[in-house]
């Protein structure tokens, strides 16, 4: 990318979020902003880059508030600015032991991690100069092998899926969940599952959308990331996980790519990769 590009991460003040900030000041000509829901933390998190030697600017940002959102976009537009780059970080996790009932985890889980990641980018489109790249952190979770319904499956991976579509489908998700008949409708266990599935049949619709500006869309599995949001579990260091998102994003290659861990652009809708690339079975 040339001098002057503008970047935008989401849900950056910690976890994956904030090395990738880092790493973009590094490798990137221009201006990257740290967003992230709570001010005093995102403008700490700043901070703390600047004393590293980078000038990342900060704006507060909570995707799933749409009167927050509407402060960034009105912010860009004032700005006269268009975006070059937008990685969509935040996201939500309930661990096994989370007390929150199988419908509040479920709701809470697809709005946050699918519902307002596809407001926020939309909201952001007009803003996004055409040539431009925009990318999805997403899961292993998120590959289509880990939905058990055959149906469902080619429903969510059609390409002729419209956003309308996968939205009723994930509409039809939760009512399922509140029906406690997610497993017999084949969708399985997971919440978190659902959502980046949602988030990569989102990336690959948007791709076909945008082609036409020329804006490639991708999604990325950084790997098992140690985090707040994974009480320090993990195998991957946010550093080392943010070294190949960055990588992918300032590549100029075709989107609708769906990225592994170990930089491998993967099948969507091929076998699962934990078992021909990470030996899991």
């Amino acid at each position: 990318m040339s001098n002057n590009k503008v970047a935008i991460v989401t849900g950056a003040n910690k976890g994956l979020g904030f090395p990738l900030v880092k790493e973009l000041c590094e490798k990137l000509d221009g201006i990257v902003y740290l967003t992230s829901r709570d001010e005093t933390r995102g403008i700490e998190a700043c901070e703390k880059i600047r004393k590293m030697g980078y000038y990342p600017k900060y704006h507060q940002l909570d995707v799933g508030n749409s009167n927050s959102v509407v402060k960034l976009t009105s912010f860009i537009c004032k700005e006269e600015q268009k975006v070059d780059l937008l990685i969509n970080n935040a996201g939500i996790l309930f661990l096994k032991d989370a007390k929150e009932s199988k419908y509040v985890q479920a709701e809470q889980t697809i709005f946050i991690n699918f519902t307002a990641l596809v407001n926020f980018t939309e909201a952001m489109l007009p803003f996004i100069v055409d040539g431009g790249k925009i990318i999805n952190i997403s899961s292993s979770s998120g590959h289509l092998s880990r939905i058990p319904s055959e149906k469902l499956r080619e429903k969510i991976s059609s390409p002729n899926l419209t956003l309308i579509e996968l939205q009723s489908l994930m509409n039809d998700y939760l009512e399922a969940v509140k029906e406690n008949k997610e497993i017999e409708d084949g969708w399985g266990d997971s919440p978190y599952v659902v959502s980046k599935v949602g988030v990569n049949a989102y990336t690959f619709l948007l791709n076909r959308r945008l082609a036409d500006r020329g804006i490639k869309v991708d999604c990325v599995h950084p790997g098992y990331v140690i985090s707040d949001m994974t009480r320090g579990s993990g195998n991957v260091s946010p550093d080392e996980a943010a070294k190949v998102v960055v990588k992918v994003a300032l590549d100029s290659e075709s989107g609708g790519r769906y990225f592994w861990h170990n930089g491998d652009v993967v099948p969507w809708d091929g076998p699962d990769p934990r078992g021909y690339i990470d030996g899991k079975k």
